[in-house]
C-alpha cells in the first residue's frame, strides 16, 4: 500500500512546474468522434494517416489528429506539436475532447499519461517493441512502469519478445496481443486504366525496367546498366521518369550521345519498336509506370538525391532495386531487405547485372510477391486496429 501511495503521489506531483510556453492556438475541432494519436517521430505519421483514412472509409464521423514530440513547420497539415506541461495538456484535451488516445510504439510520457487517466480517456499502445518502451519524463521511481501500463486497454506488439517484456513490466496479459506493424504506406498511386492498357499493348512482350525519380547524376550509370542488361534481352526497354521534370530533355540528349535510341513521351505517346529508352517529359504518372514495369530502380539512391518511398512500387507489384542512400525511408527499405523483397546495389556498376538478373521473370515475380507480402501484412494489422477501435468506441456509446 505504501508503494502504491508513493507512486500515486509521485504521479500527482509530476509536472507541477508547468511549461513556460502557452499552448499554441489550436485549429477548430471537427465534428464527431475524435482520436488523439501520440507519435514519437514524424516517421510514424503515414501509419496514422492510413488509419485515419480507413476509419473514414466506413462513413462514421471519426477523425484522428496526430501530435509529434519534435514538431517543425514541415509537418504543418500533418501533425500538431505535442502539448508540454500539465496546464497545456489539460487545455489540449479540453479543446479536442478525444474519445481515445493511441500511443504509437513508445516512448511513454508520464505527464500526458497521468492527465489522460485523470480525464478518463481510454488508451491503446500500438507498434510496441521490446526496445521502444521508455519513460520520457520524470525520474525513475520503482513501480512506476508497473503502475501505468495497466492503463492501456489494448497493447499491440510487433513480436512475441515485445509482448513478453511488456507483460513482465506490468501490462495486463489479457490486454497484450502480438499484431505486427501497422500499414505505413500511402494509398497506391493512381493511373488511368485506358492509358495503361494502351501502353501495355504497345510494349507487348518486351522486357521493361523503370528508373523512377531518376537524377541527372545517375544518367551515366543508367546508360551503362541498360547496355549491360540488353546483352541478355536485346529488345529491353528502359523507361526514365526524371526526378525534376525539366531534366527530361537533358536526359534524352545524354542518352542519345551514349548511342541509345531515345524517345520523349511528349513526341511519342508510346514507345515504338526501335525505342530503347523512353523518357517521360510530361506528367510523371508514376502510378502508371510502376504498373507497366515489372522492375524498378529507385532513382536518387546511388548518389544521395531525394528518393521516393520504396513502398510505392512495392504495393503496385514492381520488383525493387535501390542504392544505399534511401533517406528518409530507411525503415521501409530495411523491412523489404529483411524479407528478401528487394535488392540493394552498392554502386552504379552493380545496377546493370542486377537488372539483367531480374530479367528472369520468376526472380522478378518472387521479389515483387515478397514485397507485396510485406505491405499487405501491415494492411491486415491496420484493419484489425480499425475493428478494435470501432468496437471500443461502440462500447463507450459513440
Amino acid at each position: 500500500m505504501a508503494r502504491a501511495l508513493s507512486i500515486a503521489a509521485y504521479l500527482a506531483e509530476l509536472g507541477t512546474s508547468d511549461s513556460s510556453d502557452k499552448l499554441a492556438l489550436q485549429p477548430p475541432r471537427p465534428q464527431g468522434v475524435l482520436i488523439w494519436a501520440r507519435c514519437c517521430d514524424p516517421g510514424q505519421l503515414t501509419a496514422i494517416e492510413t488509419l485515419n483514412r480507413k476509419l473514414a472509409e466506413d462513413g462514421d464521423p471519426v477523425s484522428v489528429i496526430a501530435t509529434v514530440t519534435q514538431w517543425d513547420v514541415s509537418l504543418s497539415g500533418r501533425a500538431l506539436a505535442e502539448p508540454r506541461g500539465k496546464d497545456n495538456i489539460r487545455a489540449f484535451i479540453a479543446h479536442w475532447r478525444p474519445a481515445m488516445v493511441i500511443w504509437v510504439r513508445g516512448n511513454l510520457d508520464l505527464i500526458i499519461l497521468e492527465q489522460v487517466r485523470v480525464a478518463r480517456i481510454p488508451s491503446m499502445l500500438v507498434n510496441a517493441s521490446a526496445d521502444g518502451l521508455e519513460l520520457t519524463t520524470g525520474n525513475w521511481v520503482p513501480g512506476v512502469m508497473r503502475s501505468v501500463l495497466p492503463q492501456f486497454d489494448a497493447v499491440l506488439t510487433l513480436d512475441q519478445e515485445a509482448a513478453e517484456k511488456l507483460i513482465r513490466a506490468g501490462a495486463r496479459p489479457s490486454s497484450v496481443r502480438v499484431s505486427g506493424a501497422m500499414e505505413d504506406c500511402a494509398p497506391p498511386l493512381p493511373c488511368q486504366q485506358e492509358e495503361r492498357q494502351k501502353l501495355a499493348a504497345a510494349i507487348g512482350t518486351r522486357p521493361t525496367w523503370l528508373a523512377a525519380n531518376a537524377d541527372l547524376d545517375e544518367c551515366v550509370d543508367l546508360c551503362a546498366a541498360h547496355v549491360t542488361a540488353s546483352r541478355r534481352a536485346h529488345r529491353l526497354l528502359l523507361i526514365v521518369v526524371p526526378r525534376v521534370g525539366s531534366d527530361a530533355r537533358e536526359f534524352a540528349e545524354k542518352m542519345r550521345a551514349a548511342g541509345l535510341h531515345v524517345a520523349l513521351r511528349s513526341h511519342e505517346s508510346e514507345p515504338s519498336d526501335p525505342t530503347q529508352v523512353y523518357v517521360v517529359d510530361t506528367e510523371s504518372e508514376l502510378g502508371l509506370w510502376y504498373r507497366i514495369s515489372p522492375i524498378t530502380y529507385l532513382g536518387g539512391t546511388l548518389h544521395g538525391a531525394p528518393c521516393r518511398d520504396p513502398f510505392e512500387a512495392a504495393t503496385l507489384g514492381s520488383a525493387l532495386l535501390y542504392g544505399p542512400r534511401v533517406a528518409p525511408f530507411e525503415k521501409h527499405a530495411a523491412r523489404l531487405n529483411a524479407a528478401g523483397a528487394s535488392q540493394l546495389i552498392r554502386s552504379g556498376a552493380h545496377l546493370g547485372p542486377n537488372v539483367e538478373d531480374l530479367l528472369a521473370t520468376d526472380k522478378a515475380a518472387a521479389l515483387a510477391l515478397a514485397a507485396w507480402d510485406v505491405t499487405s501484412r501491415g494492411a491486415d494489422v491496420t484493419n484489425r486496429i480499425v475493428s478494435l477501435i470501432q468496437r471500443r468506441l461502440s462500447a463507450l456509446g459513440y
